[in-house]
């Protein structure tokens, strides 16, 4: 009868430590999830949105303004002047000093990723955060023509706003801060044209 009661103990103890490891799982889970889901809602709410950005690769820092409305992203680089327009197939690349534009697909773009994490309405509920008290990251590997790039997107956590995203390859590191944000802004159609009016 002692070792039938020890026996017992044993599996009481075993089948609660199971029942505790199975509600801390998904107790972690349900609050990464939760923690995604409320970066999409922040993210998905950007439509009208504008703010400046310091683009860094390590050696060079360039400013300038992002814009989004709709399905479309813009970004403007103040030196030298020239822009980038993304829609879901693809970007433009307009140098407006030589007066000249590149049309590229986005899908086989690095640059794809700014419409990925902007205008994709379940991207970071995909993902698992690392929370702390102050920020919440996000990371991802992604390929693109072969080359690996490490992407980390920064939130500040309270309130939630996006503060910066870092993509590392093999070659280099390129950081992007975002400040200055505007979730009102006005914006014209003609600012996402593919074509500007000094090209038609």
């Amino acid at each position: 009868m002692q070792a039938r009661g020890k026996f017992l103990k044993k599996l009481i103890n075993l089948t609660a430590f199971s029942i505790l490891s199975v509600v801390i799982f998904f107790s972690k889970n349900l609050a990464g999830d939760d923690v995604g889901s409320k970066i999409d809602k922040y993210v998905n709410n950007l439509n009208y949105f504008s703010s400046k950005f310091i683009q860094s690769n390590g050696t060079s820092l360039e400013e300038g303004r992002i814009y989004i409305k709709d399905n479309k992203i813009r970004l403007d680089y103040f030196l030298p002047n020239r822009s980038l327009i993304l829609s879901k197939n693809k970007g433009v690349y307009i140098n407006h000093e030589l007066k000249e534009e590149e049309f590229f697909s986005t899908q086989k773009n690095i640059v794809g990723i700014f419409y990925d994490i902007f205008l994709d309405k379940n991207y970071f509920s995909k993902l698992t955060p690392k929370k702390k008290s102050e920020e919440i990251v996000f990371e991802k590997i992604i390929s693109i023509n072969s080359t690996k790039t490490n992407l980390r997107i920064f939130f500040e956590n309270k309130p939630i706003i996006l503060r910066k995203i870092t993509a590392e390859s093999e070659n280099e590191i390129i950081s992007i801060s975002f400040n200055e944000h505007n979730y009102n802004s006005i914006l014209d159609d003609d600012l996402f044209s593919f074509v500007p009016i000094y090209l038609d």
